[in-house]
């Protein structure tokens, strides 16, 4: 009794026997219609209509020079949308689309934007397909507003070499998210490297939380004239013991 892999390969050998021996043009005019057939069923699906999901991508307008996202914004959304086959590959290759223009009110509290303002910018960019729903979940917003704050600068240490250095500057200037910037320690702590023993002439980094910018990025400590004295005078009389 023939098994299945008998009986597929006789049914493959009976379709493909009347192709078998042909003429060249005969092969290319079989290819020919193929493609006609495929070409015209694909032009006739896209003729249809369809509800899909798309990717729109989104342009944020907003007053960036007084307010701040806490939370990076979203680059695109995907929405859900009904319209002819033609309309949507346009949209889902992106041909000729343009972001949707968001203009939130990025007022400290701000959790989200009204469901019109969704709909417009995102009907205007979608143009020619109905915006049928969005996920909304993705889009909450959580603005500040920014703040500038200038507070005197300390040396850490877990010695006394606080009180017998100068930084410069003695004074910078922190801006950022008004929650971060209220939330800094006054004065603002400087941390030495570790393993540092001479720390006069030493320059190191200014360290900050993350959204916050400094005035200056690297603290110049330098030890005063009398403490500079001590140590030498420490290291001479350290000498001479050896000696």
């Amino acid at each position: 009794m023939a098994g299945p892999l008998t009986r597929a390969g006789r049914l493959v050998r009976w379709f493909v026997r009347p192709f078998a021996g042909q003429e060249p043009s005969f092969y290319r005019a079989v290819t020919a219609c193929l493609l006609a057939a495929g070409l015209f069923w694909q032009m006739n699906a896209l003729n249809k209509t369809y509800t899909t999901r798309v990717s729109c991508p989104l342009a944020w307008h907003y007053d960036s020079a007084r307010y701040v996202p806490l939370r990076p914004l979203p680059a695109a959304l995907p929405v859900t949308v009904t319209g002819q086959g033609w309309r949507l590959l346009r949209a889902n290759m992106g041909w000729g689309t343009h972001p949707a223009d968001l203009r939130p009110v990025p007022l400290p509290g701000t959790r989200y934007l009204p469901p019109e303002a969704w709909r417009r910018g995102l009907q205007t960019a979608l143009e020619g397909v109905q915006v049928n729903e969005w996920a909304g979940d993705t889009l909450r917003l959580t603005f500040d507003r920014y703040a500038t704050r200038r507070l005197p600068l300390v040396l850490v240490s877990d010695s006394a070499m606080e009180k017998s250095v100068r930084l410069t500057p003695a004074v910078a200037a922190f801006r950022g998210p008004a929650t971060l910037i209220n939330a800094l320690p006054s004065p603002y702590p400087v941390a030495l490297p570790p393993g540092t023993a001479d720390t006069d002439g030493t320059e190191v980094d200014l360290v900050t939380p993350t959204r916050v910018r400094p005035s200056v990025s690297t603290i110049r400590i330098n030890q005063m004239a009398q403490a500079a004295e001590s140590v030498r005078g420490r290291r001479r009389t350290s000498k001479t013991s050896k000696n």
